[in-house]
Parts: structure tokens; sequence; C-alpha cells
């Protein structure tokens, strides 16, 4: 898995964010993963569970590109409560 850097500056248009540095904040990552993963760098599962736990399956669509793998391949090595992935 890795970012989708489109989907990335289509979500940050849509929050009307315009930096990395808020962008970084909204993901809950730091300023520097953000531009290490923005070069390609695969991004972990348990990061990307943060994200969707912080900003729902909708964005997380939007903003990972799972490559080979389908969301609900994701979404089965966790424990899914309500909308929440433990």
């Amino acid at each position: 898995m890795k970012l989708n850097i489109n989907g990335c500056r289509e979500y940050a248009k849509s929050k009307g964010i315009d930096n990395y540095y808020a962008f970084a904040e909204d993901l809950d990552l730091e300023y520097e993963a953000i531009r290490v993963l923005e070069r390609g760098v695969k991004i972990g599962y348990d990061a990307v569970k943060n994200i969707y736990n912080k900003l729902g399956e909708k964005a997380v669509k939007k903003i990972i590109d799972f490559e080979e793998e389908m969301l609900d391949g994701f979404k089965s090595k966790f424990v899914l409560v309500g909308d929440t992935l433990y």
C-alpha cells in the first residue's frame, strides 16, 4: 500500500488543506513521514488503520492505493467494531 498522491490532493483540497503540515496533522502522521510517503514508500497497515479510524472508509479509499490488495482484504486483518478497526 502507498499514498495515492492525486487522491491526497483531492482530499486536502476538499477539506481546505493547503500545506503538508496541516495534511500530516489531519492524517495523524509526522510531516517528514508524509514527504517520504509522497515519494512512493510503502505505508504500513497500522498507519492505514489509524487513518481509517480517524477519517473513515470513504477518505481511505481516496487517499490510499491498496495496489494488489482490496479494501475488504485490508479490513479483514483487523477486528471491525462499528466503524473502528482494532
